[in-house]
C-alpha cells in the first residue's frame, strides 16, 4: 500500500516514518481524522444543546455544570443570543434579584456593541471594497474557480458548492468573462436522499434562485449514505449544484492556465 502525498507531508508521517511502514501510516492517520471528527460532532452537538437551554433561561454556570465544559465555553457559544423577557426573568429570579439584573443588562449592552462593532467593521469593509473592475472580478472568479472548480480528470468545465449567492456570482463571472449564456449551462443538485421526499423543493429552490428553467437540471443525485452533518433545521438544506458549461474545455484550460500562472 503506498501512502497518499497529503498524507506523508503531515506531522504524525514525520514524526513516526522511522518506526512504520507506509500502511501503518495510514491507519494512525486515518484514525486521527475519524477521532477529529467525531470530536467535533459531539461539540456540535453539545453547542445546540446549550444554545437550547440558554434560550430556556437557564443560566451559563448551570448549563456549564449539565453539558461538563467550562462557563467560557458556553459564554462564546451564547454571546449573541437575545434572551426573551422570559428568560430573563427566570435567570433573574434564579439568584439574587438586583445583582443578576444588573449583571443581565451589562450582558446585553455588551452584545449590542459587539453587534454593532460587527456592522461597521462589516460597513467598513463593504466600503474599502470600492468598485470592482472587470479584471478584479475576473480574479475573483479565478480564486472561487480554484478552490470549486473541476482541476483533475476529464475536460469538463464544472463548478461545485452550496452557497447560492456564490453561485450567482460565479454564473455572471462566466457571462462577463467568457460570454457564456445561461443557456449554455447544465445544473445538477446532490443531496442526501434522506431529502428524497424534498427533490422538487429542492430543484425549484436553485431554479428561481439562479432563475434557471428546471429543463436544465438534470436528474438530482441521492447520495445514499449517512449524513454525517447535523443541521439545526434539515428544511432549510438544500444540497449541493454543479454548475458545468457545455462545450467549455477552452474556457477550462483558460483559467486552468491562469490559475497555474497565479501558483507559480
Amino acid at each position: 500500500m503506498s501512502l497518499p502525498r497529503y498524507l506523508s507531508s503531515t506531522p504524525l508521517y514525520v514524526f513516526v516514518q522511522q518506526e512504520c511502514n507506509t500502511q501503518q501510516l495510514c491507519c494512525l492517520a486515518l484514525a486521527n481524522v475519524w477521532y477529529n471528527y467525531l470530536r467535533t460532532m459531539a461539540k456540535l452537538l453539545e453547542k445546540n444543546r446549550a444554545i437550547d437551554l440558554r434560550k430556556h433561561g437557564i443560566s451559563i454556570k448551570q448549563i456549564a455544570d449539565t453539558l461538563g465544559v467550562s462557563k467560557s465555553t458556553v459564554s462564546v457559544w451564547c454571546r449573541d443570543i437575545r434572551l426573551s423577557d422570559k428568560a430573563l426573568c427566570r435567570l433573574s429570579n434564579a439568584g439574587k434579584e438586583r445583582s443578576t439584573a444588573a449583571l443581565l443588562a451589562y450582558s446585553e449592552s455588551k452584545r449590542e456593541l459587539r453587534q454593532k462593532k460587527t456592522s461597521e467593521n462589516q460597513k467598513c469593509g463593504k466600503n474599502s471594497l470600492g468598485t470592482l473592475t472587470k479584471r478584479d472580478r475576473y480574479c475573483i472568479g479565478l480564486g472561487l474557480y480554484w478552490g470549486e472548480g473541476y482541476k483533475q480528470g476529464n475536460r469538463e468545465f464544472g463548478f461545485t458548492n452550496s452557497d447560492p449567492a456564490m453561485m450567482s456570482f460565479y454564473i455572471t463571472w462566466l457571462q462577463q468573462v467568457f460570454s457564456v449564456s445561461k443557456q449554455d449551462l447544465i445544473l445538477r443538485v446532490s443531496i442526501n436522499a434522506q431529502h428524497t421526499n424534498r427533490v422538487t423543493e429542492v430543484e425549484t429552490y436553485w431554479s428561481n434562485k439562479l432563475d434557471i428553467p428546471h429543463s436544465q437540471f438534470t436528474k438530482i443525485s441521492l447520495i445514499k449514505t449517512t449524513s454525517k452533518k447535523v443541521y439545526a433545521d434539515s428544511s432549510a438544506h438544500y444540497g449541493t449544484l454543479r454548475i458545468k458549461v457545455r462545450l467549455g474545455s477552452d474556457y477550462r484550460e483558460q483559467v486552468l492556465g491562469a490559475i497555474a500562472h497565479l501558483s507559480s
